[in-house]
């Protein structure tokens, strides 16, 4: 099976801007941002988006998300943030691994 472009972020063959990094998850700056400070989440255990993801998977997904959200809109002075997970490609999901998108928002 190719690597999908996530995994080749986790494994350093294509650049990102890492912000969080641990054994279970990466968060990275989005290439093309709907808003400034725009990161996703991926769990480093492949699933292919939210029909497939195991449910433990995805509560750890979402709590780290939850955190890194908190955290990065804090340090962007956002006054909120969306957390948002496309799944299928008429949703939007252009990459077909589960990932959430922290999308910050401002009141300026």
């Amino acid at each position: 099976m190719e690597k999908d472009t996530f995994q080749r972020i986790i494994d350093r063959e294509i650049p990102a801007t890492i912000i969080y990094e641990d054994d279970k998850f990466i968060a990275f700056l989005d290439i093309d941002p709907d808003e400034k400070g725009h990161f996703l989440v991926v769990s480093k255990t492949f699933s292919r988006n939210l029909y497939d993801i195991e449910n433990n998977d995805l509560a750890e997904l979402i709590v780290k998300a939850k955190e890194l959200a908190i955290e990065e809109t804090e340090k962007l002075n956002a006054s909120g943030f969306q957390l948002v997970i496309n799944n299928n490609e008429t949703s939007g999901q252009s990459i077909f691994r589960t990932h959430v998108h922290i999308i910050p928002s401002y009141e300026d």
